[in-house]
């Protein structure tokens, strides 16, 4: 009964995200002094994609220490499809590493660089603001409304996505659009269950939704 009990209240999310941000985290330090170490940056886009590892790098090490030290959940989404889609949209960008793809003409590395560092700035800007009430599962912790969280309810997803099509577009190949439109999906059920799941348990939540867009300021 003690131990039923002990592993209904662990905090599996935490238990297993740390270790896998850790790792990553030194994944993309590695790949950053690597990177800095093998070949001195000779133009801009050389430049950006430095910038965009170490934006990348500061965002395992920022989520990491939110895990560590975030607020526990007050309730969380019932049902294998919402915490398995949490998983799945949180891991399957990792596989683009392994897909390869075909060279992109100069100006479009360039667009696709800018959209990769830009894309991450708003991440890591969003992952700060909504601070200890950070996870990947759909739970409730607080209502954060301030930053870009004043504009749309979704911005980590939003940053991640302009990321992702930055990198899609930089070594662009069928296998990599295909994913990411898979991605995108997942991202908007995620969404849909998490705003659902503070509706019932945040009362302020309807005022916020009535306010605020799911993506695009104004629009959506």
């Amino acid at each position: 009964m003690r131990l039923r009990e002990q592993l209904r209240t662990m905090d599996v999310e935490r238990l297993v995200l740390v270790p896998a941000m850790v790792f990553l985290l030194c994944l993309t330090f590695f790949a950053l002094f690597s990177r800095a170490q093998r070949e001195a940056a000779s133009g801009i886009v050389d430049y950006l994609h430095i910038l965009y590892l170490i934006l990348l790098t500061s965002f395992y090490l920022v989520a990491v220490l939110l895990l560590i030290i975030r607020r526990p959940a007050k309730a969380r989404r019932p049902g294998v499809l919402p915490t398995a889609a949490a998983y799945v949209g949180t891991f399957l960008p990792l596989t683009f590493a392994f897909l390869g793809g075909s060279e992109a003409p100069a100006g479009v590395e360039l667009f696709a660089v800018i959209l990769m560092t830009l894309g991450m700035i708003f991440t890591v800007y969003s992952l700060i603001t909504l601070g200890r009430s950070f996870g990947v599962e759909a739970k409730v912790r607080t209502l954060v409304q301030h930053g870009p969280y004043r504009l749309i309810r979704n911005p980590l997803y939003v940053g991640e996505m302009i990321t992702l099509t930055g990198a899609v577009c930089f070594s662009p190949s069928p296998a990599k659009f295909g994913i990411l439109i898979l991605i995108g999906a997942i991202q908007v059920y995620r969404a849909i269950q998490e705003e659902r799941l503070l509706e019932e348990h945040i009362p302020e939540y309807a005022a916020y939704k009535l306010r605020t867009k799911r993506f695009v300021p104004g629009l959506f």
